[in-house]
């Protein structure tokens, strides 16, 4: 069993966080709130994650879907998984049981250790240890920009990229000291609470936020228990310098869904990451950016093995790294963006000894505004792993907007790998060695089109293809890994639609993605869609209702039938710091299954209500 100190420890932690919060402290003083630059609203959106530093949206050759985590949670979408679902050519379910369970995201028809997941500037999943309990025990609670990036990013991102890229980072904190805290209970023995306080004291901002959440979920042995905090400081030093620092920790832990192959599993997941930065120009034409990270993560699971009894599964990652980012204008029209970076980890699991690494590389990308509304972007990146090799990989883009019809054309096409595991190269309990294993490596384009069409609505289209070179699949008990030869492709169509009417009173999104082909004895569904409408009968009411929609798909060789979930949400601002909200999850009490491990199946949750409320302060 589990140290039952574990629990005690969440508690804690998110007892300290939360305290904290609610204490008001005086010496923040009353700073007065800047006064609104309305030239500002007309600005177009910057966009951090394609080039890993702030660009603007009209000059982005990438595919890049940004989500708004504000709004994610007044449809009531808190949790991660949920809120990538929203994002076209994406798919994220658990593929372990209700909420809490490990996650899986499916990006352009890939799997997810084609996926990367970057948090704060900081890289947290590679081959060995995948983003699966990150993605499963994340919220939009604690976030202040989600980005996906889609297709291949290995001239950006390095290794594991082949899918996308995921970006998150933890809010900055401005204006007057103001805070807010949430409590909601609901179905299932559900109950969560959180608070937020941030601000802004002449050259210093802050943000630091807590919460602690529960529930039972609809099934049994599936309860779950989570606190979590996430804290930026950051300071001018002078009219050219800023620097800055995040934490982030979170600690779950509870009972897993009998599968199979086991049955009454306890398990609990702690992980801890934190960043130090600093941002400044060299010159007037001359910006630099250094990030240091440190991030670590341990899983620990107790369950009873069907065959051999009482067992225990766990894995440790440790990792830390140092990156330098610089941008040097050229010319008025070309700019060069270059940088290098060292990354050193540790990694060890029940099935693998202990296994260090150290990757090292750097990259440049120019950037040429060729003429008005036309951008193109070339990007090159190296990069040595200790383990077996190097890397080369590079990736062209361009964008061009029709300013008079409002349209913009995108394409870009480029490489990326994903490197052996430390199992795959160096064996486990239940693989041999195989040294001589060469890195995944594909080539991907996109090709999209964007139509405003008036001031309010606007339709997206990209069609992409993306072919996978030497895949290594997961090989048979005792035979070592290999490279499969040949090539397998992935393709398909991601279309978005949004926009709102009736002065803004009523908003609409649509996000659908058809796979033409995916990853071999991936299964994944044909067609995956979400889509939400909400009203805004009053400005201090808004009601909804949302679904999602998967086509026949399978996990793991197992076969699931479609499933369309719909759900309600609203909320009232009852007065000028109180707000109430309320949701309601799969509205028609769907029967769906999810894929639970080795040919089982769990049900999904059942009919479930939610209501709380929100106090500024």
């Amino acid at each position: 069993m589990l140290p039952q100190k574990s629990p005690q420890r969440g508690i804690r932690r998110s007892a300290i966080a939360l305290f904290a919060l609610l204490v008001h402290a005086p010496a923040f003083g009353d700073t007065p709130e800047p006064e609104k630059d309305k030239s500002k609203d007309n600005l177009e959106p910057l966009i951090v994650s394609a080039l890993r530093t702030p660009r603007g949206a009209s000059t982005v050759t990438a595919a890049v879907t940004v989500l708004d985590p504000e709004e994610l949670q007044n449809q009531g979408l808190f949790s991660l998984r949920d809120a990538l679902n929203q994002v076209p050519g994406v798919t994220s379910i658990s593929t372990a049981g209700q909420v809490g369970a490990q996650a899986n995201v499916f990006i352009r028809g890939t799997t997810t250790k084609y996926t990367q997941l970057v948090v704060d500037g900081m890289r947290l999943s590679d081959s060995n240890n995948l983003l699966n309990h990150a993605l499963g025990s994340s919220t939009t609670n604690d976030v202040g920009g989600i980005e996906v990036l889609h297709g291949p990013q290995g001239a950006i991102y390095g290794g594991e990229s082949i899918g996308g890229v995921i970006w998150l980072e933890t809010p900055h904190g401005s204006g007057n000291p103001r805070g807010s805290t949430t409590l909601e209970g609901g179905s299932f023995g559900s109950f969560d609470a959180r608070s937020m306080f941030q601000g802004q004291s002449g050259d210093l901002s802050y943000y630091l936020s807590g919460g602690y959440g529960q529930t039972n979920n609809d099934a049994p042995h599936n309860d779950y228990h989570q606190g979590s905090t996430a804290l930026r400081v950051e300071g001018k030093i002078n009219d050219a310098w800023t620097v800055g620092t995040t934490f982030r920790a979170s600690e779950s832990w509870g009972e897993d869904l009998d599968t199979s192959y086991s049955y009454g599993g306890e398990s609990q997941l702690d992980s801890a990451l934190s960043t130090v930065y600093a941002i400044g120009k060299i010159s007037d034409v001359w910006t630099a950016r250094f990030h240091v990270g440190y991030y670590q993560e341990s899983f620990d699971q107790d369950y009873i093995d069907t065959w051999s009894g009482p067992s225990t599964y766990f894995s440790d990652l440790k990792a830390g790294s140092f990156s330098t980012d610089h941008e040097i204008t050229l010319a008025e029209n070309l700019r060069l963006l270059a940088g290098a970076f060292l990354h050193k980890d540790s990694y060890e699991s029940s099935y693998s000894s202990d296994q260090e690494n150290t990757r090292y590389g750097a990259h440049a990308t120019m950037e040429w505004d060729v003429i008005a509304h036309l951008t193109t972007t070339a990007s090159l990146r190296w990069e040595n792993y200790d383990a077996y090799g190097d890397e080369l990989t590079w990736r062209f883009g361009t964008i061009y907007t029709v300013a008079s019809t409002g349209t913009t054309f995108r394409g870009s096409v480029g490489t990326s790998f994903r490197a052996p595991t430390y199992m795959e190269l160096y064996g486990s309990a239940y693989n041999p060695p195989s040294p001589n294993l060469k890195a995944e490596s594909s080539l991907g384009w996109d090709l999209g089109i964007e139509q405003k069409m008036g001031e309010h609505h606007v339709i997206e289209l990209t069609w992409f293809q993306n072919q996978i070179t030497d895949q290594i699949p997961n090989p048979p008990f005792s035979f070592p890994a290999f490279n499969v030869p040949g090539t397998t492709d992935t393709n398909g169509l991601e279309f978005a639609l949004r926009g709102n009417c009736m002065n803004k009173t009523i908003g609409y999104r649509l996000a659908w993605t058809y796979l033409h082909d995916s990853l071999q004895k991936a299964g994944l569904p044909e067609n995956a869609a979400t889509g939400s409408i909400d009203w805004k009968p009053t400005d201090k009411s808004l009601v909804g209702i949302g679904a999602a929609y998967l086509s026949d798909h399978s996990w793991g060789g197992t076969a699931l039938d479609s499933q369309f979930v719909a759900r309600l949400y609203g909320s009232y601002q009852l007065t000028e710091k109180v707000k109430l909200h309320a949701r309601v999850e799969n509205v028609f009490n769907e029967n769906y299954e999810l894929y639970n491990g080795y040919g089982s199946v769990a049900q999904g949750a059942g009919t479930g209500f939610y209501a709380g409320i929100t106090v500024d302060w």
